[in-house]
């Protein structure tokens, strides 16, 4: 048995462009304040975070970059607020955002934004505003013991090299799988091992600002009842965030914020990533039954050609797609491969079906309630 949580997007930045910087003198920057930012010769930033006091009680806080740039036009002011909305809102994020909770996430922003730096900005202001990170993110909980590190290895074995223009890959202690592309950076890991990092030293979890919900989660994450695997695609820069929106005209915060936009992307780049894990399904599958069924499927196919696909699939379950290609194409060239994979194909291929639990949960967006869900397992 499998539930699903829907989460639209996790990590937002706003770039907030300021015409007149004197309304943030009160806010506490460092290493310089605004004032002595903007009245310095040099162009430069200065940071503003919030008090580990508010985490420690739970609280999440959103953080600020201010910016001195020169432009054509003369010298431009932009203030840029980083935060997790789930958090924001709901102290967690493992709990889903709705599109009906953007009011409600305005609202919220707009009064811990006015706490730390003690000016209020309009609600409309937040949600016109560009965006400069973005990050659509799904949780999916399996109940059926289903490892996270199953999921992550046998993506790790995928030809994801050859869908994505990679910069390196991170595979942490099989819990994260961090996929660093041009035009943005992808994430599949284990939630709640990534927590137990966490209670050891923020710093060892992949996942940063844990501190406010460590402990709502406390109570399961040592006997953990269920596994939760999260998968994010991070777009960063405001450059990026174009990009992966071509169809839209505008990218404010407002027009980002729809299921619909949060779930195209998601549903491709997951697609995009599994789109080769036919090949891998072999793990009901001994070579007789394949070779049997592969003759069944295959009446006209030759002893040879039968042995030769049988080889393939069962090598490539074992090393991956990734290498089989690239040792057969060190060989026999690189036309090799295209006249080889059509052979590997299994003649009843069925995808893994915990794939299939997180192609559902991405189809579905299925709104769930975390907290809810953890005090049921926690009280039975």
């Amino acid at each position: 048995m499998k539930e699903v949580l829907n989460k639209m997007v996790d990590t937002v930045k706003l770039l907030m462009k300021i015409e007149d910087p004197s309304i943030l003198y009160n806010g506490n920057f460092a290493p310089m304040s605004i004032r002595q930012l903007v009245n310095s010769r040099s162009p430069g930033y200065t940071m503003s975070n919030p008090s580990k006091r508010y985490a420690q009680a739970g609280i999440s806080m959103p953080r600020f970059t201010f910016h001195k740039r020169p432009s054509k036009a003369g010298i431009v002011y932009q203030l840029a607020i980083e935060f997790s909305a789930p958090k924001l809102l709901f102290g967690n994020n493992f709990d889903e955002l709705a599109e009906s909770d953007f009011d409600s996430l305005l609202n919220v922003l707009q009064e811990k934004v006015y706490k730390l730096i003690g000016y209020r900005f309009f609600q409309s202001q937040f949600a016109k505003a560009d965006v400069g990170a973005w990050h659509p993110s799904k949780n999916v909980v399996f109940l059926d013991h289903t490892s996270c590190q199953t999921v992550i290895n046998t993506i790790g074995k995928l030809n994801i090299s050859r869908v994505y223009d990679i910069q390196r890959t991170d595979f942490r202690d099989g819990h994260v799988l961090h996929i660093h592309c041009n035009s943005q950076d992808i994430a599949c890991y284990d939630k709640l091992a990534d927590l137990r990092k966490a209670l050891v030293s923020e710093k060892r979890a992949f996942e940063s600002d844990n501190t406010a919900q460590l402990n709502l989660l406390e109570p399961i994450l040592k006997d953990n009842p269920f596994e939760v695997f999260r998968f994010e695609v991070r777009y960063i820069g405001k450059a990026k965030v174009k990009r992966s929106y071509p169809e839209l005209q505008n990218r404010d915060f407002q027009t980002l914020f729809t299921e619909k936009n949060c779930k195209d992307r998601l549903k491709y780049h997951w697609q995009k990533i599994t789109s080769s894990i036919d090949m891998l399904a072999l793990d009901i599958q001994q070579p007789y039954e394949l070779l049997q069924n592969y003759m069944i499927a295959n009446p006209k196919a030759t002893p040879t050609k039968a042995m030769a696909a049988v080889c393939g699939l069962l090598i490539n379950k074992q090393e991956g797609v990734t290498n089989l290609r690239n040792l057969l194409e060190s060989r026999f060239g690189t036309q090799a491969w295209y006249r080889i994979k059509p052979n590997l194909v299994l003649p009843d291929a069925q995808r893994y079906k915990h794939f299939v639990h997180v192609d559902e949960a991405l189809e579905n967006f299925t709104p769930t309630n975390m907290k809810m869900y953890i005090e049921n397992i926690v009280n039975n």
